[in-house]
């Protein structure tokens, strides 16, 4: 019910300006994503804060169903001066591309069953009323947000993508123990640009590495550092 392409119908219905359609009911959760570690035995929360809307839509290009727009960026994890791991907003499927992750993963989390299309009366209202701090999760999954590093972070090309339970793999000592969501009131992290300063006027995605044109690897077969593009390191309403 939820696994629907980043570059599918709901991002095409996000893409709009939610306050240029007719609409229905309307939700905002802003929200702290807390990512908890363990470095030398010692606990580690590292946080960013975001905003998702959620909209119904009654007139729209093709017809009746829900929209989205998500503010904020990726989260910054320094472990132990060690390395540095982003946590991307949004996730990498297996052999798929890239997709909405927190679109989707605030419903589940707060215990909404339907799709952003259907959301009820009932779901606005959850949503409007959510509080507290509980564990990420992503409806039917175990899947987790992206989780990236750069060999150097000057160097878009040198990005590569780690998997949670082998963060210690990439920095020793180091281990992922889990991910949260916990509402909050304060404003929207910015601080990404600020990090990484190529992100800044970073819109060629040949930033990043690519294969050669003559390549004839499936799409779905390219590695995170392949098909990644600036824009994935920002909720949509903040690119």
């Amino acid at each position: 019910m939820f696994e629907i392409s980043r570059r599918g119908l709901i991002v095409s219905l996000a893409a709009l300006p939610l306050a240029g359609c007719q609409s229905g009911e309307k939700a905002n959760v802003r929200y702290r994503v807390v990512a908890s570690f363990e470095v030398d035995g010692r606990a580690y929360e590292a946080t960013t804060v975001m905003e998702i809307h959620y909209a119904r839509l009654t007139t729209s290009l093709v017809g009746a169903g829900g929209a989205t727009r998500l503010y904020g960026e990726a989260l910054i994890a320094d472990l132990g001066g060690r390395r540095t791991i982003y946590i991307l907003p949004v996730q990498h499927p297996p052999k798929a591309s890239l997709a909405q992750v927190y679109e989707y993963g605030i419903l589940s989390t707060f215990g909404i069953k339907n799709s952003v299309g259907s959301l009820t009366d009932a779901d606005f209202s959850t949503l409007r009323n959510v509080s507290g701090r509980n564990p990420f999760k992503l409806h039917g999954t175990t899947r987790l947000p992206s989780f990236v590093s750069f060999t150097d972070e000057s160097d878009p090309k040198t990005i590569f993508e780690i998997l949670p339970s082998e963060v210690g793999g990439y920095v020793s000592g180091a281990k992922f123990t889990g991910l949260y969501i916990e509402t909050t009131d304060e404003p929207v992290t910015r601080a990404l640009r600020d990090r990484l300063s190529w992100l800044r006027s970073a819109r060629d995605p040949k930033i990043f590495p690519r294969d050669p044109r003559t390549s004839r690897r499936p799409y779905s077969e390219l590695p995170l550092s392949h098909m990644i593009t600036a824009a994935d390191f920002f909720g949509d309403g903040s690119r």
